[in-house]
């Protein structure tokens, strides 16, 4: 009897790829500042030693129909037309999502957290790169039963002379 089992290969993609690849388009476009997170993404961000690529975006799979929602939070450049960047940042998405996951992009929706001027823009990371410098030179809280960098451990310490017996 012949065996008529075929091999049917499916793959599916983790929200986060998707993210990934939708922050990453997004952010070559002419217009687009940054994409930004809510206040949870805000405060993971600065306790972390990378950056979230999918920071600013939120998505909603249907992996039986290959099919995928994306909304961004963006800060725009001051003086963009924000429908326009809206129309270029869908179609460059839809190209790419589908081209590295078979994908469709069949909802893409953008809320503008900003429009800021590149000055207001550059102000903004540099007060936001120098909170995360001072949060990494805090120091950090130390375990009650862990020695200080300063504090010798106990097998470490040499053992003390015996005192001069002399009489």
């Amino acid at each position: 009897m012949a065996d008529t089992t075929t091999l049917q290969p499916e793959v599916v993609f983790d929200d986060n790829v998707l993210a990934k690849i939708a922050s990453n388009t997004a952010q070559e476009v002419d217009g687009v500042l940054s994409l930004q997170g809510n206040l949870i993404d805000d405060i993971s961000n600065r306790f972390t030693d990378k950056d979230r690529p999918q920071t600013g975006v939120s998505i909603d799979t249907d992996d039986d129909d290959q099919t995928v929602g994306i909304e961004l939070t963006a800060v725009l450049a001051y003086g963009k037309n924000g429908q326009e960047i809206l129309n270029r940042v869908a179609e460059k998405i839809a190209k790419a999502v589908k081209s590295m996951t078979g994908y469709q992009v069949t909802k893409l929706k953008m809320v503008v957290k900003d429009m800021l001027t590149m000055e207001e823009w550059r102000q903004q990371n540099d007060k936001q790169q120098n909170d995360k410098q001072q949060d990494d030179k805090q120091p950090s809280e130390k375990h009650p039963d862990e020695p200080s960098h300063h504090e010798q451990h106990p097998s470490d310490k040499q053992p003390k002379p015996a005192p001069d017996m002399q009489h």
